[in-house]
């Protein structure tokens, strides 16, 4: 019998064979379309992270392999943890092929995994996939100033580690580790960025993180890594990193088939790596443009080059192999996924962040919402401001980050100079 996941298998190389067939065809109509156009690239997290990077590295190459050679500009959209972002490429963007969007992995199984209680804003086996720039391999990493030292010592001592939101992989996998392996975190939930995380862990807030592609951590923290400060535990995904030969899996944590299958399922996220999408209901020829121009921008010298000087990589997975996971997923027998859902549940032990709020005085707006406040015991500090990340308010009234000016007394809640304000509220 053929399994489901080797019919769409040979369903998508069915369809890709096709595609490579009619694109010549389709070639005229796409050029005529995209030329004085102007295709925009959304991505649902903020500024700074590797989604962001990979994305704004795209955009200054897109254009030269895309029909009709159109101008490419990169959006941010953060907010609900990638959701809202998403949602807007499934329910609001242009159905015309002039939407990309770079969205989180894990986005592909946010309904699955979600369960029954989730009001899902989007269907992933209806998006087009683009494809993605590489797979990924996420590591878990404590501070050195924690007692953690190995990831052995997880099974006797608590960690307490951070985490963006609130049901981010960042805090889903500690309590999916802690439920099935006995392994034992302590979970601070609400960070705003990844990079919050690592902030907080340098303050001595928490003590690691359970969740960081190992792209961004050689982007952000590769000196610290080298230097001790910051130890890899153990790698989360479905095979090792090849610049990680002698750092564990944690599929080889499992200790029978059933626990193994249960991380299988759970990990299908870090396949996807930096995926590519556009909206469903595209014309064909606009949605085989978009995958053309996307993998001969993998292959571009010029791109490959600009990626390697960043500390990324770039590792093509096509459409079609994301498609049949996402096909595979949705296939998977309830009982497991409801197993895994539960194992991923955040529970009563959680802890948020504690935002501390100070009386300030605002300076003149910087680049990239970098905004001084002169806090009122003293301080010069410096808070980002990021939509949608940080509530604004003046005079009683919810307003934008434009309305803030020098002088305004306002209150301000972060977590310390140079973090991202959580709000501001100004009199």
């Amino acid at each position: 019998m053929i399994s489901n996941f080797a019919r769409s298998l040979r369903v998508a190389a069915l369809a890709a064979a096709i595609g490579l067939v009619g694109s010549a065809a389709w070639a005229e109509d796409a050029v005529d379309f995209y030329r004085g156009k102007r295709v925009t690239i959304v991505v649902p997290s903020a500024p700074g992270g590797s989604y962001d990077l990979y994305s704004r590295v795209l955009q200054r190459h897109f254009t030269k392999h895309m029909a009709g050679n159109p101008s490419v500009i990169v959006q941010n959209m953060p907010g609900a943890g990638g959701r809202r972002g998403t949602s807007y490429i499934y329910n609001v963007a242009p159905k015309d092929g002039t939407i990309m969007g770079a969205i989180h992995n894990f986005m592909a199984f946010d309904p699955l995994f979600e369960g029954a209680s989730y009001e899902a804003q989007f269907d992933p086996r209806k998006f087009n996939w683009i494809g993605s720039v590489t797979n990924a391999i996420s590591v878990a990493v404590a501070w050195h100033t924690s007692p953690i030292k190995t990831y052995q010592d997880l099974y006797r001592t608590e960690m307490v580690v951070g985490g963006v939101g609130t049901d981010t992989l960042m805090v889903t996998n500690p309590y999916l580790l802690s439920g099935l392996l006995g392994m034992k975190f302590r979970v601070v939930a609400g960070y705003l960025s990844s990079g919050e995380v690592d902030l907080a862990m340098q303050r001595g807030e928490v003590q690691g993180r359970i969740d960081g592609g190992w792209v961004s951590v050689k982007q952000c923290c590769y000196e610290q890594v080298k230097s001790g400060q910051m130890r890899v535990l153990f790698q989360l995904g479905l095979e090792k990193h090849p610049e990680l030969p002698d750092v564990p899996l944690a599929l080889d944590f499992a200790r029978n088939d059933e626990e193994r299958l249960i991380l299988e399922t759970a990990f299908l996220p870090y396949e996807f790596g930096r995926p590519y999408i556009t909206t469903p209901e595209l014309p064909t020829e606009r949605l085989a443009a978009l995958r053309t121009a996307f993998f001969a921008t993998l292959k571009d010298p010029a791109f490959v080059e600009e990626v390697r000087r960043s500390n990324m990589e770039v590792n093509p997975i096509p459409p079609e192999r994301l498609q049949a996971l996402v096909e595979k997923a949705y296939s998977l027998p309830a009982s497991l996924v409801a197993r895994v859902n539960a194992l991923q549940k955040p529970n009563a032990t959680m802890a948020t962040v504690d935002y501390r709020s100070v009386r300030a005085t605002l300076g003149a707006m910087g680049e990239r919402g970098k905004l001084p406040i002169n806090v009122m015991s003293g301080n010069a500090e410096t808070v980002t401001i990021r939509d949608p990340d940080t509530a604004v308010s003046v005079g009683g009234a919810k307003a934008d980050a434009k309305a803030l000016k020098p002088g305004m007394t306002c209150t301000v809640a972060y977590l310390g100079n140079g973090t991202t304000a959580k709000s501001i509220t100004c009199d």
